[in-house]
């Protein structure tokens, strides 16, 4: 093989790795675009479930306060029967 020939094969092989080079960085950009993204829709839904959380608990304290003191009236109740 001459030099030439040579010179010649590795240039291709030169424009063959510049070219696989090219499309993984163009691949490494896709893919932290699409983490950026993913991370960004997990933030909201951890900051929806969050609110809902809050909402719940909130509610269910309202609705133990009204349980207890449902339970406190008839407490009063029966110990106004007993007398």
């Amino acid at each position: 093989m001459s030099t030439n020939e040579e010179i010649a094969i590795f240039k291709k092989r030169i424009n063959e790795l510049e070219k696989q080079l090219d499309n993984l960085r163009l691949s490494r950009r896709v893919l932290m675009d699409l983490l950026e993204q993913i991370e960004k829709e997990k933030n909201i839904l951890s900051s929806q479930l969050e609110k809902k959380s809050k909402h719940l608990k909130k509610y269910r304290m309202s609705d133990c306060k009204k349980v207890h003191s449902g339970d406190f009236e008839l407490y009063e109740l029966k110990n106004y029967i007993r007398e």
